[in-house]
């Protein structure tokens, strides 16, 4: 895990990560810091869209790893993936709710505040479980690891989405660690998919970088060299490595690149306002 020489802004930046996305068992206390802003108007889009990845060798990883990040990133390699389907959006607040309707699933945290559910934003304050059980609900399943990095970064390997050179106004990010949304549009809140169509993955993917981080399985193939230090029991959840990718409103160029995961503790059931997901389904 590597860090960040500290100045100013990036104190301010750490202090709003780690209250909801790393502290366990934390109240919901960012609540009072969210500011309004102008909202990019909602285009009519098919939330129920999936994309279909294609089967090849892709390059995974990075031998250029990033100092700046909470994350890790494991060493460049190649890795065959299976065809698979994946959501073209993140999983939003609309589609969720019928979810909870149908099946009386505990509502997630942050469901009330109306800077974070709007019918086109992205849920959030949900956990892997959660996101396990709509996933299943759906008759789909959680990305893995290898899956959604090849989805997010294409065949050429590139480290965001759309290339290799960071663009502020190409997703909902930090703005430069200030989070006013000067730069993106949005301050301190989640931004409806679909919002930032100039940041989409080569296969069409929305908000692969930015926006919310995404709940995605650990991977059990043998051919994708996970460092061995991070594999060991208190990164286990019933024997799985459940970790999140993609950034999210609170991170900036570092933490959004595409070859960065977070491992979440397995103890860990706090929920966090920056965390959400988007679904898969085996070809």
């Amino acid at each position: 895990m590597r860090h960040l020489d500290f100045n100013y802004k990036y104190i301010i930046s750490i202090i709003i990560l780690l209250i909801p996305l790393i502290g366990c068992n934390s109240g919901d206390s960012n609540s009072s810091l969210i500011e309004t802003n102008s909202f990019v108007e909602e285009s009519i889009i098919d939330v129920d869209e999936m994309v279909f990845i294609p089967e090849g060798v892709v390059i995974i990883g990075t031998n250029e790893k990033t100092e700046n990040s909470f994350g890790n990133e494991v060493d460049q390699q190649s890795v065959f993936v299976k065809s698979f389907y994946i959501d073209k959006y993140e999983v939003t607040n609309g589609q969720y709710r019928k979810f909870l309707l149908e099946t009386g699933h505990r509502t997630p945290k942050f469901w009330e505040n109306p800077y974070l559910n709007g019918d086109n934003q992205p849920v959030v304050g949900i956990n892997w479980e959660d996101a396990e059980t709509y996933a299943k609900w759906v008759g789909k399943r959680l990305p893995t690891d290898i899956e959604w990095e090849k989805a997010a970064r294409g065949i050429s390997g590139y480290i965001y989405p759309w290339g290799n050179t960071f663009d502020s106004t190409f997703g909902n990010f930090d703005d430069n660690g200030n989070m006013d949304g000067k730069l993106d549009g949005f301050a301190l809140q989640t931004a409806s998919i679909g919002s930032y169509p100039k940041g989409v993955s080569p296969f069409g993917l929305h908000d692969m970088a930015g926006n919310v981080w995404e709940w995605v399985e650990g991977t059990n193939d043998m051919e994708f060299k996970m460092p061995i230090g991070l594999i060991k029991d208190d990164n286990l959840t019933n024997g799985k490595i459940y970790t999140i990718r993609g950034g999210s409103w609170t991170n900036g160029p570092d933490d959004i690149r595409t070859t960065v995961f977070y491992i979440y503790p397995a103890q860990c059931s706090d929920h966090s306002s920056s965390v959400g997901f988007r679904c898969a389904k085996s070809f």
